[in-house]
């Protein structure tokens, strides 16, 4: 659906370390280093670009978005979580079931360094799921 999204950060190298190791527990890795301007990441291509505000042409806040990224398991959920709080980010929501979303739903929240919501999760639709 998407081929690929950006968010704005104050600073391209500190948000790029953060990411690296938030990332890294999904598989995913920088594809592009347009340092100090513009970092990607992801499995084949740049997916997710972290920008500079200069480098989007923002004039407002860089901070607010609120996104998403999916694990393969329980165990990428815990992983994402626990590299986020060692990265600097902060916690919102640790890893667990969220049956007021669904009854397969498992995720968590952080905040980045930027003040955006970073959000991990585990959930197949059942239409989905049925699928593959």
């Amino acid at each position: 659906m998407l081929y690929h999204t950006a968010i704005c950060v104050n600073d391209v190298q500190r948000a790029a370390r953060f990411y690296d190791q938030v990332l890294g527990t999904l598989g995913y890795r920088r594809i592009h280093d347009f340092s100090p301007e513009a970092v990607s990441f992801g499995t084949r291509r740049g997916e997710f670009w972290i920008q500079s505000p200069a480098h989007q042409k923002s004039s407002g806040p860089c901070h607010g978005a609120h996104f998403a990224f999916a694990a393969q398991d329980r165990a990428g959920v815990e992983r994402f979580y626990a590299a986020a709080l060692a990265a600097g980010g902060t916690g919102e929501s640790p890893p667990a079931p969220h049956p007021e979303y669904h009854a397969d739903y498992y995720g968590a929240v952080v905040v980045d360094l930027d003040g955006h919501k970073v959000e991990v999760l585990l959930y197949r639709p059942p239409a989905e799921a049925a699928l593959q």
